[in-house]
């Protein structure tokens, strides 16, 4: 894993929450705004900085009313708190190596206009010079956590959904 700063390429990747219908199954949508930022030690991981970001209206669920709007993602934006937080902003505050490809990435999460600490696991995918890329060198992420809502003060639907969200990020990120 090669040191230095690297971009998300966000057509390379993907931010995905998932929540509990009803105590059934769990419904997922994603965030199509989204850029990060990731200054890497490989050597010394506990030195390395990562800095992410989606945009809290950009919300597809893949849900179209009989209009074939997005009016349902529009309501999720409302409730993330998009009017106080249109920037939803995860900043690493702690890096730990867990495995050899793996480290727990601890940070403040912000949205709904308040600012909690969350933990996402990672794992290191791989890296590589990528062609189509002007030979730039690439690594590849996976991370997934969990948080509860409810301690960002998001409280719609509490009568339609649990309070754990999960998130799924796939990320590739280029160096800068």
């Amino acid at each position: 894993m090669p040191a230095g700063t690297y971009r998300l390429d966000p057509r390379h990747a993907s931010v995905i929450f998932r929540i509990q219908h009803e105590g059934l199954a769990w419904f997922p949508a994603r965030f199509d705004g989204k850029a990060a930022t990731l200054t890497l030690d490989p050597a010394d991981p506990t030195r390395s900085q990562l800095s992410a970001s989606v945009d809290a209206e950009s919300v597809n669920s893949g849900v179209l009313n009989a209009q074939g709007e997005r009016a349902f993602d529009q309501s999720i934006s409302h409730a993330l708190g998009a009017e106080a937080t249109p920037t939803i902003t995860f900043v690493s505050t702690a890096i730990e190596r867990t495995g050899a490809t793996t480290a727990r990435v601890t940070g403040d999460l912000t949205m709904n206009g308040q600012t909690h600490p969350a933990t996402l696991d990672a794992t290191f995918l791989g890296d590589t010079n990528d062609l189509l890329r002007g030979n730039a060198r690439v690594l590849g992420f996976q991370a997934q956590g969990s948080i509860d809502r409810t301690q960002w003060g998001i409280n719609d639907w509490r009568a339609f959904t649990g309070s754990e969200v999960q998130i799924v990020i796939e990320a590739e990120l280029v160096r800068t």
